[in-house]
């Protein structure tokens, strides 16, 4: 029996696979994280969304370094090819047909989760817009009702103020008699009053 195809692109298509098998669950782990936060952010639960965010960025910074391993390498294999894309690189690398086959369904499997996780990520972005403008509005119709009563309250102010000052010119105008004083006949004034007394 013949020995399987080995070329000198075999070694770096294994290292290709062992970054592809660890990608996979990671891609899973974010997936469940998408959808985690959708549900914790139609529920408005912001306790959880904290803790859910935190998972999604820890798990994004996994994929970005395993991601930035696996476009290296694909970069090698397609230069030593001369083909682009990972599907065509194992169309053109010469190795086993059972090696073609499981790295087939990896790639598949990783293009599948990526395509999953890039729909969800929009969905998601879109939730997020929404409950964002909604909290925005929320807080605009607070402030006019808080500044409604802050102008309520400034015009109850301005008309107490408004009625101690005519209560004070009123007092001024019309200060009371001294006990004992008789009232002035009609028409007399403090000067005239005051000449009267001044007569012999």
């Amino acid at each position: 029996m013949a020995p399987p195809e080995s070329g000198p692109t075999h070694p770096r298509l294994a290292e290709l696979e062992t970054v592809l098998e660890p990608l996979v669950p990671v891609l899973e782990r974010l997936h469940q994280a998408q959808l985690e936060q959708r549900r914790v952010v139609v529920a408005g639960d912001l306790r959880k969304m904290v803790v859910v965010n935190s998972t999604i960025e820890e798990t994004s910074a996994r994929i970005a370094l395993l991601e930035g391993r696996r476009q290296a390498i694909q970069a090698e294999l397609e230069a030593e090819l001369g083909v682009q894309g990972l599907r065509s690189v194992l169309r053109a690398a010469r190795i086993a047909p059972t090696d073609r086959a499981r790295l087939g369904q990896l790639f598949v499997q990783v293009a599948r989760l990526v395509r999953d996780l890039r729909e969800q990520g929009r969905c998601n972005a879109e939730l997020l817009d929404a409950a964002i403008g909604a909290a925005r509005r929320t807080r605009q119709v607070l402030e006019r009702l808080s500044g409604a009563d802050s102008t309520l309250d400034s015009a109850k102010a301005r008309r107490e103020q408004a009625a101690r000052r005519v209560r004070a010119s009123l007092a001024l105008t019309a200060p009371p008699r001294p006990l004992g004083s008789q009232p002035r006949a009609q028409g007399e004034d403090a000067v005239s009053s005051a000449h009267s007394k001044e007569a012999p």
